[in-house]
């Protein structure tokens, strides 16, 4: 039966991406949280671009691999968290918690580490925040990242089954939290108990690396309160915050007009130096 989930798990969380995608571009165009930003179909084409080369990249180098390090991580005699004493239903959960730390501190990393800030800049230089910019990413900061994710889960006797749920809950959660949807200040309180909200993520995309540095939280929002890069809410408010690289608005500024494109976004990392 876990193969079988694990064969047809792709094409399930590519329907889920789509269907999820689909209805908040419809929220946030019906309820947007920053009337006015740019929406341009050149933005989406870059972004959308990114990902598919993301998922080629994945494809052709993690994919055949990534199963068999999984299942060498979960097996009994490996250690870890799949060989613990406890409870399967425990252990399922406790490696969903687990493999959601990995990730806060992989997204640390990112921005502490210059070669990876390189990488992950892309993200970070998009001046909108809308469902696209969840999937803008450097096709080699996801290689770099799924495969160190990879190897730490396996190492740490990750149960596959915690990966897949988790993979199910990141991949509709970015797009939400990435989202430009206007959601009430009592509601997006709640939420942020147990969830990062996109005004709690918008933070992290602010201009001002003060507030870049924050919020580094993927799913759930514990870990920023835990290692105190939490940061509520920008210095100009949600909607005057400005969004992006200040490198990149001071190109703009300037007598050099600032070029953009899928080409330039894939090339970015090797023509800015690190902050």
């Amino acid at each position: 039966m876990m193969d079988a989930l694990a064969q047809s798990f792709p094409w399930l969380q590519y329907v889920v991406l789509l269907v999820v995608g689909a209805a908040l571009v419809g929220v946030e165009r019906a309820w947007p949280r920053r009337p006015g930003q740019p929406e341009t179909r050149a933005r989406w084409v870059v972004n959308v671009g990114l990902y598919a080369l993301g998922l080629l990249l994945l494809a052709l180098v993690v994919e055949p691999l990534q199963t068999a390090a999984i299942r060498i991580g979960s097996l009994p005699g490996w250690g870890g968290l799949g060989a613990a004493p406890l409870p399967d239903a425990l252990k399922v959960a406790l490696g969903v918690l687990l493999v959601d730390g990995l990730q806060y501190g992989l997204h640390r990393l990112c921005h502490a580490v210059p070669l990876l800030w390189q990488l992950h800049q892309v993200h970070h230089s998009d001046e909108a925040f809308d469902v696209s910019t969840s999937v803008r990413h450097h096709p080699l900061e996801v290689l770099a990242l799924t495969g160190l994710n990879l190897m730490l889960c396996a190492a740490l006797g990750v149960p596959l089954l915690s990966l897949l749920i988790y993979a199910l809950l990141l991949a509709p959660h970015s797009l939400f939290c990435h989202s430009n949807v206007a959601i009430p200040a009592g509601v997006d309180r709640a939420l942020r108990w147990f969830s990062v909200t996109p005004d709690m993520h918008r933070v992290h995309h602010s201009v001002r690396m003060d507030e870049g540095h924050r919020n580094f939280g993927m799913v759930f929002p514990w870990w920023d309160q835990l290692f105190r890069s939490y940061c509520a809410q920008p210095q100009d408010g949600s909607e005057r915050m400005r969004l992006g690289l200040a490198q990149e608005q001071t190109l703009a500024a300037g007598d050099v007009p600032r070029r953009s494109g899928l080409w330039t976004s894939l090339w970015q990392p090797f023509t800015r130096p690190p902050r």
